[in-house]
């Protein structure tokens, strides 16, 4: 294992480490020590991490002065969620603290980054320098641990198309970071899923609970209105429209594209049946295969994880990108979706 400087900052910028969990062990806190003004201080920076989880989708990767309040901010926000137990919730905060962590990682030295990797997920991996064809590669990551980190279903990401040698896959410093930021996410789920949500909360915890049931409450709202209503076909992202109308033209779709709509129409409300009914206009369409190929992406068999379509970053890659003019500042077809559909229904 490298051994790496691993300071009091580096706590707090990783309160998931092994050395954080460690070092809050000796702390010995607890809730009730949460009273008074550092526990004051310690539970409004809780509230600041998940109101910006919910109203940004990211924590800004800026660290209070004092670096145990911000590392104890942590399992603060996690026994926070924890009461309130809902699950989009908890989806929303694992992903903005794994962006968090993916902007520190990403100007650290390789070395720091093997060593969170190796003492904190216990990854087998190893420093490189090597070149295949036109690509530099630093790090050699074992293919068991590379893929139960993969952070796109893209063609990229697939490790037949990936450079390895023997049980080792190589990959570039940036694509190790977005590595570590999916196992970041899957232990922050994993922490805010070890409890039943709790039935009693403290006394001197419940304003913060109330202000983020309060956010919370009105944004989901917002969110569960454009979810519950019926699909709005025509606030389809121009990508998902050409996708579609190749399909019903009889083309033959390259894989890429079956996954970017498959996994669209699932997200946005069409059933398994409906978006069968679709494909069966593909001309080497099978019954048997496709079922099973749309229910695995709708996370009804193998992982159970309901894929996401393509961000607009990996649309453009894969020559699937067909934007109009009317995509804006959008980075992924289901927000252009959702922010469409939303101004559709207000005008009608």
């Amino acid at each position: 294992m490298y051994r790496v400087p691993f300071g009091q900052e580096d706590l707090a910028k990783y309160p998931f480490s092994k050395d954080a969990v460690e070092y809050l062990r000796s702390l010995k806190f607890s809730v009730d020590d949460l009273r008074g003004p550092v526990g004051e201080e310690i539970m409004n920076r809780a509230l600041e991490r998940i109101l910006q989880a919910v109203e940004r989708r990211t924590i800004a990767p800026v660290l209070h002065a004092d670096y145990d309040v911000e590392l104890l901010s942590f399992p603060a926000a996690i026994l926070l969620l924890r009461a309130i137990g809902d699950r989009l919730l908890s989806s929303r905060y694992a992903v903005a603290e794994a962006k968090r962590a993916f902007f520190f990682l990403s100007a650290e030295p390789l070395e720091k980054l093997v060593y969170l990797a190796t003492r904190t997920f216990e990854w087998k991996v190893e420093l490189a320098e090597e070149r295949v064809g036109s690509r530099h590669y630093q790090l050699r990551v074992h293919f068991a641990d590379y893929l139960s980190s993969v952070p796109e279903f893209s063609p990229p990401w697939k490790l037949v198309n990936r450079a390895r040698e023997g049980g080792m896959v190589l990959v570039t410093k940036h694509e190790f970071a977005r590595l570590l930021e999916e196992a970041v996410k899957d232990y922050v789920l994993m922490r805010l899923a070890e409890r039943e949500p709790l039935e009693e909360v403290p006394e001197h915890v419940r304003p913060w609970l109330e202000e983020v049931e309060r956010v919370w409450g009105k944004i989901k709202t917002k969110v569960e209105a454009i979810r519950a209503g019926p699909v709005v076909e025509e606030a389809y992202p121009p990508c998902m429209r050409a996708i579609l109308a190749d399909l019903k033209a009889g083309k033959n779709l390259p894989h890429a594209a079956r996954f970017a709509l498959a996994t669209f129409l699932l997200n946005v409300g069409k059933s398994v049946d409906e978006v069968m009914e679709l494909f069966r206009m593909a001309p080497d369409f099978k019954e048997s295969i496709a079922r099973y190929q749309v229910e695995h992406l709708a996370g009804l068999r193998g992982s159970r994880k309901k894929y996401s379509p393509f961000k607009c970053e990996n649309m453009r890659s894969l020559g699937l990108c067909r934007s109009d003019g009317s995509c804006g500042r959008v980075k992924h077809p289901l927000q252009y979706y959702y922010v469409s559909a939303r101004k559709l229904r207000r005008e009608s």
